[in-house]
């Protein structure tokens, strides 16, 4: 008689990695100091966005937790007209960040979770009339869920909803009183791969 075979129980326990692809909504605000509120630029942007992620997970019981850390590029560059004081403004973030704590649910091959952290991205802002360009990193907070479901004790597939909230920032485009604040708000739709490891 030959042994049973044996097949390590399933966990998600462990470092995994993997890339992502996500359809953005970036809601823009831009207000001159000073001027009343209905003379905000306000505009919504939809972006395509692309990135990988890497973390690790700790299991107890059916309580999965752990941490993540995720770097990303959003494409869509945004014409802004009627800007109190340019007028017009090119405005985009770029590139971004995010480290974020996770907590979950075994459910199997199901693990839905609650994401939250920090996040940074890089605020590009070009201004045509006036040759000025002025780029800064904006900081904030991210909150999100998901579900990542195996495929294979290796490979799963995600999905997930983040919503990214940036401080204000108070840009310079020329000498004296030429003051914008931006703020920025982001939501992402996110489809992902990823392998356990």
């Amino acid at each position: 008689m030959t042994a049973p075979i044996v097949t390590p129980e399933w966990t998600w326990q462990g470092p995994y990695a993997g890339a992502f692809g996500a359809g953005t909504l970036e809601h823009f605000k831009i207000h001159a100091p000073g001027a009343p509120a209905f003379t905000d630029t306000k505009k919504n942007v939809g972006s395509a966005t692309l990135g990988g992620f890497a973390g690790y997970n700790f299991q107890s019981g059916k309580i999965v937790y752990g941490v993540e850390g995720e770097l990303g590029y959003r494409f869509k560059k945004s014409s802004f007209t009627g800007v109190t004081g340019p007028g017009t403004l090119n405005v985009s973030t770029g590139l971004f960040g995010s480290l974020k704590g996770r907590v979950g649910m075994d459910m199997g091959n199901y693990l839905p979770y609650l994401t939250a952290g920090v996040t940074a991205a890089k605020l590009k802002t070009f201004w045509p009339g006036g040759s000025a360009e002025r780029d800064a990193t904006v900081v904030g907070g991210i909150v999100g869920a998901g579900v990542d479901v195996a495929l294979t004790h290796n490979v799963f597939l995600r999905g997930e909803y983040d919503f990214s909230f940036f401080g204000k920032k108070t840009l310079s485009y020329c000498p004296g009183n030429c003051l914008l604040e931006h703020t920025v708000q982001t939501h992402d739709f996110r489809v992902a791969v990823g392998m356990k490891f």
